[in-house]
């Protein structure tokens, strides 16, 4: 049987790379999800790129296998392509 990680609650949302964004998100920008609970830090975070990490979220806060894709990769590129926004989620 795989290894699992442990379940973490606590994820990191971070803007990776931002080529071309018309929302004003720069790389560094990150959210803070704690269990149902979003922290931007007070800074506004684009809605687009938000709702592209939201399908998988619910995954990386639970028990993933050490080899599952998001534990490798965690990546994810926002709706709005052409503006090339790559987001990384971490486990805090």
């Amino acid at each position: 049987m795989a290894e699992l990680l442990p379940p973490s609650p606590k994820v990191r949302i971070v803007v990776e790379r931002a080529d071309a964004p018309t929302c004003g998100i720069q790389v560094g920008d990150c959210v803070d999800v704690d269990g149902p609970g979003l922290s931007t830090g007070g800074k506004p975070f684009c809605p687009m790129a938000l709702m592209a990490v939201v399908p998988v979220l619910g995954m990386r806060q639970n028990a993933l296998p050490a080899d599952d894709w998001l534990a490798r990769k965690p990546y994810l590129l926002c709706a709005k392509a052409e503006e090339n926004v790559v987001l990384r989620l971490e486990a805090l």
